[in-house]
């Protein structure tokens, strides 16, 4: 029997190269100008911006932030097989990470679910991206439950597999997981976790680049897509 070790890196190379095989589509952002063909703000949209190449997501002390969302919308989802690379991530006194959601119809509360990569840890949080945030109340998380003393990475990288996740910071393996109800992901985006207590919480968040690969594209999403960044230049 393989130990331990042999059959995580067995499992990680089989994950990988079934999520590439998926297709050579790659969409990118550097952040160089605004897109709002490719980003949708979901809250206070005056905490977000492009600025030096990077995308930035600051709280002034007379703010109340919650849980705000900046999220993909250059592809359609559902997204079922694909990696996201992001590089120059992190941030100076905040919470700022990248998520992963999904709707479950069958759950009394509208608020999705989500999984929220920071530099530091996963975390499993329900929220609408309007400020409200609550843990996972029906259904069991499935993250685990470990913290790296990292708030900068130089790069993270994110598989996903149908339900199974598979994440590297700085280009050392970090941790596997498995959820079954994440079959498929309908939200992907960039967001601010904020506690504001006594008006006094002020930071700021950072990225240089994102870039999403892997996806199966239809022939009718292409054209759009090669269009929409004909638009852009």
């Amino acid at each position: 029997m393989p130990n331990r070790d042999v059959t995580i890196l067995i499992f990680i190379y089989t994950f990988i190269s079934c999520t590439l095989s998926a297709s050579a589509e790659v969409w990118r952002d550097d952040f160089d100008v605004e897109n709002p063909t490719a980003w949708r703000i979901v809250g206070n949209d005056s905490l977000w911006k492009i600025s030096d190449g990077f995308l930035r997501a600051e709280v002034k002390r007379e703010w109340e932030v919650g849980y705000e969302l900046y999220e993909f919308t250059a592809l359609p989802p559902p997204y079922r097989n694909f990696t996201v690379t992001i590089n120059d991530f992190g941030g100076d006194k905040t919470r700022f990470g990248f998520c992963v959601g999904r709707r479950f119809p069958d759950t009394p509360e509208e608020d999705p679910f989500f999984y929220v990569f920071f530099p530091d840890e996963i975390r499993a949080r329900r929220f609408d991206g309007k400020g409200s945030s609550h843990p996972f109340r029906i259904r069991l998380s499935r993250e685990p439950r470990i913290r790296w003393e990292t708030d900068v990475l130089t790069e993270m990288k994110l598989y996903f597999n149908s339900g199974h996740f598979a994440l590297f910071a700085d280009g050392e393996f970090r941790t596997t997981f498995q959820d079954a109800n994440f079959d498929k992901i309908e939200i992907l985006g960039f967001v601010m976790e904020g506690i504001n207590i006594a008006n006094e919480w002020v930071g700021e968040g950072w990225a240089d680049s994102f870039t999403i690969s892997g996806l199966n594209l239809t022939p009718e999403v292409k054209s759009t897509l090669t269009w929409g960044q004909l638009k852009t230049r």
